[in-house]
């Protein structure tokens, strides 16, 4: 089940409300299993492309498949029937598929799981089209997408939850949390010193980082785009054109998510003026990560990380 619990619970609801969709896992809770029936909650032999093959199918026969993939690394394993196939099926039908299927799985945290099962790879599934991807930055926004993406029309939904989340949520708020849609950014924080762009995990250090600048007068324009696929371009890009400076903060490596988000930017008229090379990333170096406590710390997007790269930018030279 989800490391993020509330999740789960959103989850029984939806399969509770629409008869169409199904769970697929490698831990189904019995409760589940005795309510629904083992025709929509069905534990599952640890093989994951099985799990994504099968949910495919039952996509294309119109059920709403949610597969757990625990840990998001495993999301490697299932390139071939996530990427050439779910993602493309509506192309390749002519419009005759699709398949609205949700994976969801949980990204790093501070738990030493090794370069293996500790990763976050949405930047990869980002160049894939037909994949929408959501990288939440706090549990009340991944209820939402939840919601959002069990009652989605369209294509595969990949949903990353940083394990994170769970020390910070507001169980009411999260439960209470309607559909959210895609490609709407979070304004945290206003401010015109530098925009700060955090995905997931590491929205959290830049609230703390954000809060810690403004105790010494510099105000940053703190954004959470919420999902990647779509990603709130005009949101982002109004804000880096008012303060001429952009701080992009994730916990994973930068040639992920980070670099292809910046792409996008500089295809906006007039943002790579406005920026005038004034761009920093907070973000994991490029090598495998590494079990060892004391070197995985070094990894994370931490405030003080953060402060350091907008003061960089605001200091004049």
């Amino acid at each position: 089940m989800n490391e993020l619990a509330v999740l789960d619970l959103i989850l029984e609801q939806e399969l509770d409300r629409n008869p169409d969709v199904v769970f697929l896992a490698t831990s189904t809770p019995p409760s589940w299993r005795a309510r629904f029936g083992a025709g929509r909650v069905r534990t599952c032999p640890i093989s994951e492309p099985a799990m994504v093959g099968a949910a495919l199918g039952a996509a294309m026969t119109g059920l709403r498949p949610v597969v757990d993939l625990n840990r998001a690394s495993f999301a490697f394993l299932v390139m071939d029937q996530l990427v050439n196939h779910a993602a493309r099926i509506h192309y390749l039908s002519d419009g005759a598929y699709r398949a609205p299927m949700v994976l969801t799985s949980a990204t790093r945290g501070p738990q030493q799981l090794g370069p293996q099962n500790e990763q976050c790879p949405y930047g990869v599934f980002m160049q894939t089209p037909g994949v929408r991807v959501a990288v939440p930055g706090s549990a009340t926004d991944a209820c939402a997408l939840l919601r959002t993406a069990l009652r989605d029309e369209q294509g595969p939904v990949l949903l990353f939850i940083a394990p994170g989340l769970a020390d910070h949520c507001d169980l009411r708020a999260a439960l209470a949390a309607e559909p959210q849609p895609f490609g709407v950014a979070r304004r945290i924080r206003g401010g015109d010193a530098a925009t700060v762009l955090a995905i997931g995990s590491a929205v959290r250090a830049a609230e703390q980082a954000a809060a810690d600048l403004a105790a010494e007068g510099v105000l940053v324009d703190l954004l959470d785009p919420r999902t990647l696929v779509p990603f709130d371009t005009a949101a982002v890009a109004e804000s880096v054109l008012r303060t001429g400076r952009l701080v992009l903060v994730d916990d994973g490596p930068r040639s992920g998510a980070p670099a292809q988000i910046l792409s996008g930017l500089l295809d906006v008229p007039g943002l790579a003026e406005a920026l005038g090379g004034r761009i920093a990333h907070v973000s994991a170096p490029e090598v495998p990560i590494p079990s060892s406590p004391v070197l995985e710390a070094q990894f994370w997007a931490t405030p003080e990380r953060v402060v350091a790269a907008v003061r960089r930018l605001t200091t004049p030279s």
